[in-house]
Order: C-alpha cells, then sequence, then structure tokens
C-alpha cells in the first residue's frame, strides 16, 4: 500500500506584498545550512541562504539590498531544521525577524527601538505549524522593496507527508507506539481505520491453558 504526499502549500507570510514589490521565491530548498541577514535598526534589508542541493553546496541570490548597517549569518547544525518564524511588520517593512529551528530559536533581528512596547507586541507574528521532521520544511519565500532597500514579506513553504510509519523524531519516541497504531492509513486519499482481530475470552484463556500445559510438560521430561 503505497504512501500519499500531498503538493506544498505557503504558510504566512509575516508582512505583506505590494504591487511595486519583487517577489523571490526559494521552494524546495528545505536542506539550509546558513541564513545571512543584513539589518540597520529600522529594518531588514537583506537575506539570502546557503544549503546543499543533489549534494552541492549552494548560495541563493541576494533578496534585498546588502546595504545595512549590521550582518549577521545564522549557522544551522548538521542535524538542525527551520521550524518557523517569528516577526513584526511595521510601516511597510518586516522590522523584526527571528527564525524557529528544531533546536531553538536564532534573533531577532533588527529588533527596532519601541519593539517592547506593549503597541509594537501586538504587531508580532509567528508561523508555527508544529514541523517535527526535516521533510516537512519545503523552503521560503518573500518579496522586497527595492527602491528604499527593505524586506516586505517572508513566509515558509510546508510539506505535509502522509507515511505509515513515524517521523525521523518520533521513532524514538516509546510514547508514540500506541498512538500509531490509532493513525488510520490514508488509500487513495481516504482514511482507513486499522482492523485489529480481539480473541474471543474463551479462545484467550485456552491459549494460556495450552501454555501451561506446555511447560507443565517440558518440566515434567526434565524431571523423569
Amino acid at each position: 500500500m503505497k504512501s500519499r504526499n500531498r503538493e506544498m502549500f505557503k504558510v504566512g507570510p509575516i508582512g505583506s506584498k505590494q504591487y511595486f514589490d519583487k517577489s523571490w521565491d526559494e521552494k524546495g530548498r528545505n536542506m539550509i545550512s546558513s541564513i545571512y541577514v543584513a539589518f540597520d535598526e529600522y529594518a531588514i534589508k537583506c537575506i539570502q541562504f546557503s544549503y546543499f542541493h543533489n549534494g552541492v553546496h549552494v548560495v541563493s541570490e541576494k533578496h534585498g539590498s546588502s546595504k545595512g548597517v549590521s550582518y549577521e549569518i545564522v549557522r544551522l547544525n548538521d542535524d538542525e531544521y527551520v521550524t518557523g518564524l517569528s516577526g513584526i511588520y511595521w510601516e511597510r517593512k518586516v522590522t523584526s525577524l527571528t527564525f524557529h529551528t528544531n533546536q531553538g530559536k536564532h534573533g531577532p533581528f533588527c529588533n527596532r527601538p519601541g519593539h517592547s512596547s506593549s503597541y509594537m507586541v501586538d504587531r508580532k507574528r509567528e508561523i508555527n505549524v508544529k514541523i517535527r521532521d526535516r521533510r516537512e520544511f519545503g523552503g521560503f519565500f518573500g518579496s522586497f522593496d527595492d527602491d528604499f532597500d527593505r524586506l516586505t514579506s517572508i513566509g515558509i513553504y510546508v510539506y505535509p507527508r502522509y507515511e505509515n510509519k513515524p517521523t525521523l523524531n518520533q521513532a524514538w519516541d516509546p510514547l508514540y507506539a500506541f498512538a500509531y497504531n490509532q493513525i488510520p492509513t490514508i488509500v487513495d486519499g481516504i482514511p482507513v481505520k486499522h482492523i485489529r482481530y480481539k480473541p474471543k475470552l474463551k479462545d484467550r484463556i485456552l491459549s494460556k491453558l495450552d501454555f501451561k500445559r506446555a511447560i507443565w510438560c517440558v518440566i515434567k521430561v526434565f524431571l523423569d
């Protein structure tokens, strides 16, 4: 019985794309190794990624202007992957950005003065779809304003997986065994519940008696 995977879909973005903004897309590039961020005290200016593709290390195009005041490089560990984002969009630009991974958070970057005020905190947005497997993250997308040199939006692709086996993380969880038995199998897009055989009480008693009788026969052979 084959498992079925659905197409990637966009989540977000944090921010908003206007008709004069330039779009960028890193769909399918999920093996992120580093993220380069350029920013000043008012906005994220530029973002760039390095990732592995077909066994080769590749650097993406720069999305935005690198004319920032500050530069940061987020280096992910070999077993680390992106799970979400959080940030603040204010006055048509991303003014704070944090990358979430399975091992913690990187950021916030920019962190414009005044972000601690209750008004700005209310404008904070977070993308968290409970990614628990590297294969569920599908890459980034977004937009930037080339005239004012600033990032105007950023979101992620999610790749839902429907497989009849636990994820890489779940495989190590001893408490997952019971819950996994309750997960229906997807057949032609229709969930099919597992059929679990439950023997009758009489059969269970007889099987136990047969087992005890067999043990007694073995003991008797040794005694004789």
